[in-house]
C-alpha cells in the first residue's frame, strides 16, 4: 500500500525526502522502479565522493584500470551523465565528475585571465543547479589523474604538463561555478588561484552568500559584497604581523569564523576593524601568548565593534589575555566559550552592558569531582547580579556560593533558562538530623500532653539551632529563584558522573563498589554531596510556585531530599512542567538502583504521565563502557 502511495503520489517523496539520510534514500531507490523514479532525484541532490568512501575507492582503482582496456570508468561516467543535473549540493574529491559533466574543464593552456559570467556557455555544462559547492582535490590527485587523460594530443601520458595542475583545475572550477546562477555557499579553501580569481572579479559570482577560503597574512582579503558569511583559515606558512599594512574595509560581512589558531589581540582587532559590519565571530581556538599586550589605546579613541555573537574555543584550559577584547564589545549580546573564569564574567558584567546569553561548554576530559572541602569560587553571582537584560545562564559545571545570596539582589528578571549549581550551604550529618528529629517529636509530644518542654542539653540547643540555620539558608536561596517568573529551563546542579578515574579505562576500586542489597558491583556515583539545596516544603520549596512557566526541572547531583508530598506539590504546581532530570537515576551507566527514587519516580508518573524523565548524559558513558 505504501509503494503504491508513493508511486501514485509524488509529493509524499517531497514531504519525506528532507527527515531521511543518504543511507536511507539509497534504501529507498532499490525498493521498487516506481520508488527509484520518485528518490533518484532527492538521492542525488547531495553528492560528495569523499577519499574516505567506497565510491572513490572503487572509482580510483576504474581511473587506473582505464589504461588495461577496463570498461567501469565508462560506468561511472555514464552514471555521472545520468544524474549530473539533480545535484544542488556538490563536494568533489575526485576530478572526474568535473572532467565529464564541464565540456573542456580541463583544457591547455588553462585561460591566465579570469572569464566573466557572459562569457562562459552554462550549455557546457550538465551541473546547472548547485547551491553549495565544495572543493575537496589537491594538487597530487590532480597529477594522478591527468597522466591517464588525453587533454592533450601534443602530450602522451608520460610527460610531465607543462602547466601547473592547479590552474588548470582552479580554471575548471571558477567555470562550472559561474555556470551555476544560483550558487550561493563556495568552498575553496587550499587553492589560492582560485581565491585571486575571487578578488580581482567580487561581482563575477553575485548569488553567493557564504565562502569558505584562507585569510593571506591573517587579514580577510577583498572579496564579493554580497558574501555574508566567511568561513576561513589562516595560511599554515603566514603570520599575522601588526607592522603590515591593514587589510581592505568590509561593509557588508557579517558573519566570520577562523578555524585556525588565533595567537593575539591585536590580530582579533585588526579583523574587527577590517569588518565593521560584523555582527557574529567565531574564534574556533584562541592561543593568546601570555605576554600579549593589547594595542595601545590613544587619548581620545572611541573605536568600538558592533559584534553581537562571540564564539570562543580555547587551544589550552586558560586564555586569562583574553579578557581585553570585551572593552571593545559593548553591544555584545552572546557569548559563548568552553572555559569561563572570574575575570571573564568580571569583564563582561563590566563593559557589556547588553548581554543576553553566557553559555559555555565543557569537554568531559576537564571534569574533575567537586570535595565537600573544596573552597567554593564563585563565577557566576556577578552576571546575575549586573546583566539586566540575561536571558540564557549556561554554566554547568560552575557553582554559586550560597552564603553569599543576600549580599546584593538579582537584576536579570527575564531570565529562561539557568543552568547552574548551588554550594557552601550549612549542613548537618545525617545521623545528628535523627537527634534533631527525636528532639523534636520529644518537645511536642510534651506539648500535646500539656507538660512543660524537657530543658535541653548545650548540645542539643546547638543542635537545633544548626538545623533552624541550614534551612533559613536554603528558604532564602529559593525565595531569590523565585523571582525569575520568566524561567522554563531550571538546573540547580551537575549532572552525575562517577569519581576520578571516570576517563580512564581502567576500573580502580575507589570507582567501584559491591553493592550490600544484592552484592553486585556498581560504579560510584560521588557527586551527591551534602551541601546542596534541598527541595523540601519545610526549606521553602512552596516560594517556586511562581514559575509557572518551568518546562525543565533538574537536580541530578543534588542531595533534593524530596518525599512524597514535594512530589505531589510539584506535580501540582507546575502545568507546564515537561521534563525532570533527577529521578531517572536508574538510566544511569552501572548505577544501582535506589527503592526510594524508584518510588518517588513511578509516583510522579502516576500523576503527572506526561513528564519525560531524563538524564543530561554528555558522552562520557560511552568511554566509562570502554
Amino acid at each position: 500500500m505504501i509503494i503504491d502511495r508513493v508511486g501514485l503520489y509524488p509529493e509524499l517523496a517531497e514531504y519525506i525526502s528532507p527527515h531521511l539520510t543518504q543511507s536511507d534514500l539509497r534504501q529507498c531507490v532499490r525498493v521498487s522502479k516506481d520508488w527509484h523514479a520518485v528518490f533518484i532525484r532527492h538521492l542525488w541532490e547531495t553528492f560528495s565522493d569523499n577519499a574516505s568512501s567506497d565510491w572513490f575507492k572503487l572509482l580510483e582503482r576504474a581511473v587506473k584500470e582505464k589504461s588495461t582496456g577496463g570498461q567501469d570508468i565508462e560506468w561511472f561516467k555514464d552514471v555521472y551523465r545520468r544524474h549530473a543535473g539533480y545535484i544542488r549540493y556538490l563536494e568533489v574529491c575526485h576530478p572526474l565528475i568535473i572532467h565529464v559533466c564541464f565540456a573542456n574543464a580541463f583544457q591547455l593552456p588553462p585561460i591566465p585571465s579570469a572569464p566573466s559570467p557572459r562569457s562562459v556557455d552554462p550549455a557546457t555544462s550538465l551541473i546547472t543547479r548547485l547551491k553549495s559547492f565544495t572543493i575537496k582535490l589537491h594538487s597530487f590527485n590532480m597529477d594522478e589523474y591527468l597522466c591517464n587523460q588525453p587533454l592533450d594530443p601534443n602530450i602522451t601520458s608520460t610527460q610531465k604538463l607543462p602547466y601547473p595542475t592547479e590552474a588548470i583545475l582552479a580554471e575548471a572550477c571558477w567555470r562550472l561555478a559561474l555556470c551555476n546562477p544560483r550558487l550561493e555557499s563556495f568552498d575553496c579553501t587550499k587553492f589560492r588561484n582560485l581565491q585571486l580569481r575571487i578578488a580581482e572579479h567580487p561581482s563575477a559570482l553575485p548569488s553567493i552568500t557564504t565562502l569558505t577560503m584562507e585569510l593571506p597574512h591573517g587579514r580577510v582579503p577583498r572579496i564579493p559584497s554580497n558574501v555574508i558569511t566567511l568561513n576561513s583559515s589562516l595560511l599554515r606558512k603566514e603570520t599575522f604581523d601588526p607592522k603590515d599594512s591593514p587589510g581592505v574595509i568590509n561593509d557588508t560581512l557579517k558573519e566570520l569564523y577562523v578555524k585556525d589558531e588565533v595567537r593575539t589581540v591585536a590580530h582579533i582587532k585588526s579583523l574587527l576593524i577590517q569588518l565593521p559590519a560584523l555582527r557574529y565571530l567565531r574564534l574556533r581556538r584562541v592561543h593568546l601568548k601570555e605576554d600579549d599586550e593589547a594595542p595601545p589605546v590613544r587619548e581620545g579613541d572611541t573605536w568600538t565593534s558592533d559584534l553581537k555573537v562571540l564564539l570562543c574555543g580555547l587551544y589550552e584550559r586558560k586564555s586569562p589575555e583574553l579578557v581585553k577584547i570585551f572593552p571593545w564589545m559593548p553591544n555584545l549580546v552572546e557569548f559563548h566559550h568552553s572555559y569561563v573564569s572570574s575575570p571573564f564574567t568580571a569583564a563582561l558584567a563590566k563593559h557589556c552592558p547588553l548581554l543576553e546569553v553566557v553559555r559555555v561548554t565543557y569537554k568531559g576530559c576537564r571534569y574533575t569531582p567537586r570535595n565537600i572541602f573544596d573552597s567554593v569560587h564563585d563565577r557566576v553571582s556577578i552576571l546575575l547580579t549586573s546583566c539586566t537584560r540575561l536571558r540564557i545562564l549556561d554554566l554547568q559545571y560552575e557553582t554559586i556560593d550560597a552564603r553569599r545570596i543576600a549580599e546584593k539582589p538579582w537584576v536579570c528578571l527575564d531570565l529562561e533558562m539557568f543552568r547552574c549549581g548551588f554550594v557552601g550551604l550549612p549542613y548537618i550529618h545525617k545521623r545528628n538530623e535523627q537527634e534533631v528529629t527525636n528532639i523534636k517529636e520529644r518537645d511536642e509530644d510534651a506539648r500535646t500532653k500539656g507538660l512543660p518542654e524537657p530543658e535541653k542539653t548545650p548540645v542539643e540547643a546547638g543542635l537545633l539551632e544548626a538545623a533552624e540555620a541550614a534551612k533559613s539558608m536554603r528558604r532564602s536561596v529559593l525565595q531569590q529563584i523565585s523571582v525569575l517568573t520568566s524561567l522554563k529551563h531550571l538546573t540547580l546542579s551537575r549532572d552525575l558522573k562517577i569519581g576520578r578515574g571516570l576517563f580512564t579505562r581502567r576500573k580502580t576500586s575507589l570507582s567501584v563498589y559491591r553493592s550490600e542489597r544484592d552484592g553486585r558491583m556498581y560504579f560510584r556515583y560521588n557527586d551527591v554531596l551534602p551541601d546542596t539545596l534541598h527541595l523540601r516544603l519545610d526549606t521553602g520549596l512552596e516560594q517556586l510556585a511562581s514559575l509557572n512557566k518551568l518546562e525543565l526541572l533538574g537536580f541530578e547531583s543534588m542531595d533534593h531530599r524530596m518525599g512524597e508530598a514535594e512530589i505531589e506539590w510539584i506535580a501540582r504546581t507546575f502545568p507546564e512542567l515537561k521534563e525532570i532530570r533527577g529521578l531517572a537515576v536508574h538510566t544511569q551507566v552501572g548505577a544501582e538502583r535506589e527503592p526510594k527514587i524508584d518510588a518517588l519516580r513511578e509516583m510522579m508518573l502516576s500523576l503527572r504521565p506526561d513528564i519525560v524523565h531524563g538524564a543530561s548524559f554528555t558522552g562520557y558513558e560511552r568511554q566509562v563502557l570502554a
